[in-house]
């Protein structure tokens, strides 16, 4: 930090322009970022996403709490332009979970196919063979909703062939939900596939017979288990790969 000068003075480190601070592994341009924001001056456009990763590396680095926390917001903000395997990486390797969530559910959407060897090498062998388990387990359990419909244990007052209300709701569920949460080239979200389905004839079926099983599919029971299990494998890999500092 300080050398002696032929005159005796002590030379520090910082106190002119001939002995700058050197800090070692720091880009000249990450250093601005930091003082762009610790000084207010105003960024007319956004931050780049090599920007934002090499920003949490200096605040990681130097352990700038208030301003990673800056720094984490505005990587939220920008999650749709990180690869999610780039944010898997950010959370681990610098003790983020806020992020962690976002990115693993959209790797659990993500094609295995459309996922690269770099994307593996980003996330890590456990994320990446836990995606590949959830995804299994979601494919799985997409089969058995498309295949075995919801029962019409009741029928309305309004139904006067409760034998061919059965057959039609049974056809018209494997006819449309079938087929939206199974196409190959285009799967449809649970969501969307509900939307799509409720709006399809349904012969026999009456009235008063499909208000209560709309209601029975809006209540999500059975959608809403891949949501719960994602969130829960990801909950656990939270817990055993994100340390808190």
């Amino acid at each position: 930090m300080f050398t002696a000068t032929q005159s005796g003075q002590i030379e520090l480190d910082g106190m002119s322009d001939d002995w700058p601070i050197r800090l070692d592994g720091l880009s000249r341009e990450t250093f601005e970022l930091f003082l762009e924001h610790t000084f207010g001056r105003v960024r007319t456009g956004s931050y780049t996403t090599d920007e934002l990763s090499r920003f949490l590396h200096f605040c990681d680095m130097y352990q700038c709490r208030h301003t990673q926390e800056f720094v984490v917001h505005r990587i939220f903000t920008a999650r749709f332009r990180f690869h999610p395997a780039q944010l898997i990486n950010l959370a681990i390797k610098y003790h983020v979970r806020s992020i962690f969530p976002f990115a693993f559910q959209q790797l659990a959407e993500t094609p295995i196919s459309e996922i690269t060897h770099a994307h593996r090498e980003l996330m890590g062998h456990e994320v990446f063979l836990n995606i590949v388990y959830v995804q299994a387990a979601l494919d799985h359990h997409r089969r058995m909703v498309a295949a075995e419909e919801p029962k019409i244990l009741m029928h309305s007052n309004d139904c006067e062939d409760p034998t061919g209300c059965n057959e039609d709701w049974h056809a018209i569920w494997w006819n449309g939900m079938g087929r939206f949460l199974l196409d190959a080239r285009n799967p449809q979200p649970y969501c969307d596939a509900v939307k799509r389905f409720k709006e399809l004839k349904f012969g026999r079926v009456s009235e008063g017979c499909k208000e209560w099983m709309f209601k029975l599919l809006d209540q999500g029971s059975a959608f809403h288990h891949a949501e719960h299990f994602i969130s829960e494998a990801c909950h656990l890999l939270v817990e055993k790969l994100v340390f808190e500092p």
